[in-house]
This record gives C-alpha cells, structure tokens and sequence, in this order.
C-alpha cells in the first residue's frame, strides 16, 4: 500500500515545484482556481478563517491572474489599456497628424501614433492597479453595509473569489480582442455573468438566508455595475489625459473636440 502511494506523492511535489517556480505559489493555486469555480463559498470561508492549507489566499490568485493577463496580453500582441486608434476609430489621420503635430517628445523629435500608444500601454498598466482597486470600493461598501458584523478584510476576500471566477475567464477571452472587439464583448458580458452568479451563491451562503433576501442583495450589487464602469472610465481617461500632457505635451480635450 505505502509503494503505491510514494509515486503519487512524488508527482504532488513534482508539480509543487515546478508551479513554486513558474509562479512563487504551490500546487495549491490549481485547486483554488477551480474551485473558485465551483466550490466558491468553500474556498471564501476559508479564507474568512484565514485556513490555508487547501487554498491560497484570494488576493495570491488575484495577483497571480493580474499578471497572467500581461503575459497573454504580450504573446497575442493585444493592448490591455488602449491604444490611439481606439480612442479615436473615426478621426482621419490627417488630422491626427495635425493633432501629433502640436507636441513633441522629450529630445524634441516628432511624436508618432507608436510613441503615443507606447506610453499609453505603460502608464495604463502602471495605474490598473489602483484604477482596479478604487472600482472596487462601490462593491466592498456594499458588502460591508449587508453584513457589518464581517471585517472589511473579510469582504475583500469574499469579493476577490467572485472576482477570480470572472477575472480567469476574462484573461482567456483577451485572444478574441484580436478577431474582433464585439466578440471580445460577449465574452467580457460572460465573465460578468459568472461574476454575478459565484457572487450570488456567496451572498447566498455569507450575507443571506433566503432566496428573496439573495435577489434583492445580487440586483442591489448589480444597480451599482454603471457606477464601477463609470469611475472606471473616468480614471482611465485621466490617466490618458495626464499621459498625453506628460509625455508629449498634447492636450487630450484638443483631441476629443476633433472627433
């Protein structure tokens, strides 16, 4: 019985290793990810209890999902933070010529498009992750207004295993943005929707105990969806408007009255 045993426990290890070094966690991470998916509430509560020894904590998996995306972001050659052509799809280049025109780059050369959606890429990706963070605040004030009793770190852990179900399909989907941006949409309204569903069965489980009590929390989560996408559409323009002015000296509201 022990002989059978030792090579099974030498695959775990084997795979611990290789995932400590590709990833800095263990084989725990595995689990955690699909079980994020289909056992939420187990690994939420967990977490809750601050009990590692099946799962890592929410935020590992967050963080190690985060830079997943970055890396199939780069392999498929797909722009996470936006880029000049989709900021302005209809503007005719010879008036973004005119618009490049009226700045320059530090050594005082000429900025083209690439130059621009460099430094949109890297300034977005720096400011992601509190753009992600303060989107967020809508969600976790909520959370903590349906059940007070939990910390506020407990709601954070509780909303990062709702998030990681959606986060993982939505880094899968970020291939599609290169075939087209309407099926990229339809599979970021998929990931909302395995978002909304994992929340619900955590509502169920932490905040509720009653069907009608669970509806009522998930459409008050769901009313606050056009406040998140507000705050971060309003970031992500600042953070374009200070990039422009930064780096080149272009004025971003002269680029908006051209369109």
């Amino acid at each position: 019985m022990d002989n059978e045993e030792k090579p099974k426990d030498r695959s775990s290890e084997l795979i611990d290793s290789i995932s400590i070094a590709a990833f800095d966690v263990d084989g725990r991470i595995f689990r955690t990810v699909w079980h994020s998916l289909v056992r939420a509430p187990d690994v939420a509560r967990d977490a809750l209890a601050g009990d590692y020894t099946r799962y890592i904590a929410p935020i590992r998996l967050f963080v190690a999902l985060f830079g997943l995306q970055f890396v199939i972001a780069n392999l498929f050659d797909t722009p996470l933070t936006g880029s000049l052509e989709q900021l302005a799809p209809t503007l005719e280049p010879d008036r973004i010529n005119a618009w490049l025109a009226t700045g320059q780059m530090p050594d005082g050369t000429a900025v083209t498009t690439a130059d621009i959606d460099r430094a949109m890429e890297e300034w977005g990706s720096l400011f992601l992750w509190p753009i992600t963070i303060i989107s967020s605040l809508p969600y976790l004030l909520t959370l903590k207004l349906y059940r007070p009793s939990i910390p506020f770190w407990g709601h954070v852990q509780i909303y990062l295993t709702s998030t990681n179900a959606s986060f993982l399909l939505m880094v899968l989907m970020i291939p599609l943005l290169g075939l087209s941006y309407g099926v990229f949409l339809v599979g970021m309204v998929a990931a909302l929707a395995m978002y909304f569903f994992v929340m619900g069965w955590l509502v169920h489980r932490f905040y509720s105990r009653s069907t009608t009590g669970t509806v009522l929390r998930i459409l008050g989560l769901l009313a606050l969806v056009p406040l998140a996408l507000l705050i971060t559409t309003v970031l992500q323009l600042l953070v374009t408007a200070w990039t422009f002015d930064h780096e080149f000296n272009l004025s971003f509201a002269e680029l908006m009255q051209l369109l």
